[in-house]
């Protein structure tokens, strides 16, 4: 580590502040429109170690956000985590990156967040969402969320970052998982069904909409600046929950209250194996 290099951070952070960034392993979870502007951000910081956990491809409609596309990457055969090592790499190549082209369901993924110190969950799901919570509870690791949002009519556009530090609050408790959509993602193979029944198109059930870089640059410099003024000293815990109203050119801290007995950040919190988070893994692998 050059003084140089990092004569910025150390002049807000001190050197220290920097040797604990260098010290760290950090897990992001999802490399796309959030994901790359947060592992462009923590390499840039100086992070030591860096876990890229994504199973999927980049696809046309992603390039007007992702950091480090180029308009030539070839589509399909190019995956996420390739460009999430390209970003690393280019930005800061003292930082040791791991590529993990898996699911977030897999023994692969399950161990690098295991084996982190942080986790940055930047997904498009509440189901993965919540697995990550109980995870990252189960093996007391903290967990920074990240969402970013844009209305169908484009009247309403945001995000928010959510930090699960200690066990005194997560998603759950918070609100900020939809039921219908946790309700859809662990129903598996019926959401065909759910379809047929009640008449809602398959590309909503996967929740896609609007999104554009800008909003996903704010929301992710949101998390990871609570996620570095609290690993280098800056101050002793993140805050709970951000809030970008980007409609309304405001950034919010929304009051957050914890029930005691919430079964993700209280009852499952150190359980670590006991939890039994590996009931998440494919049938064949909980079998192997």
């Amino acid at each position: 580590m050059t003084n140089e290099r990092y004569d910025r951070n150390i002049r807000f952070f001190g050197r220290e502040g920097q040797e604990r960034l260098a010290a760290a392993t950090v897990a992001v979870v999802g490399i796309g429109g959030l994901g790359t502007h947060v592992v462009q951000q923590l390499a840039l910081l100086g992070i030591g170690r860096i876990f890229l956990i994504d199973h999927e491809e980049l696809d046309d409609t992603n390039r007007n956000r992702y950091v480090g596309v180029r308009h030539d990457d070839p589509v399909p055969g190019t995956s996420k985590v390739t460009i999430g090592v390209r970003v690393v790499s280019e930005a800061n190549p003292a930082v040791d990156v791991v590529p993990i082209p898996k699911e977030m369901r897999s023994p692969e993924a399950f161990a690098a967040i295991r084996t982190s110190d942080y986790v940055f969950g930047c997904l498009d799901h509440d189901g993965p969402r919540l697995i990550l919570t109980e995870l990252c509870s189960a093996y007391s690791r903290p967990y920074f969320d990240l969402a970013s949002d844009i209305s169908a009519d484009g009247s309403t556009y945001g995000g928010r970052a959510v930090a699960t530090w200690d066990g005194g609050g997560c998603l759950m408790c918070y609100g900020e998982l939809d039921s219908r959509a946790l309700q859809l993602y662990f129903a598996g193979g019926q959401r065909e069904d759910h379809a047929a029944i009640y008449g809602v198109p398959l590309e909503e059930l996967d929740e896609t909409g609007p999104s554009v870089v800008s909003i996903n640059g704010v929301v992710a410099s949101l998390g990871v600046t609570e996620f570095m003024l609290v690993v280098a000293g800056v101050k002793d815990a993140p805050r709970r929950l951000t809030t970008y109203r980007a409609n309304m050119g405001i950034v919010t801290l929304p009051p957050v209250n914890a029930p005691p007995d919430c079964y993700y950040c209280s009852g499952l919190r150190g359980k670590g194996d006991a939890a039994g988070v590996d009931r998440y893994l494919p049938q064949e692998v909980q079998a192997s």
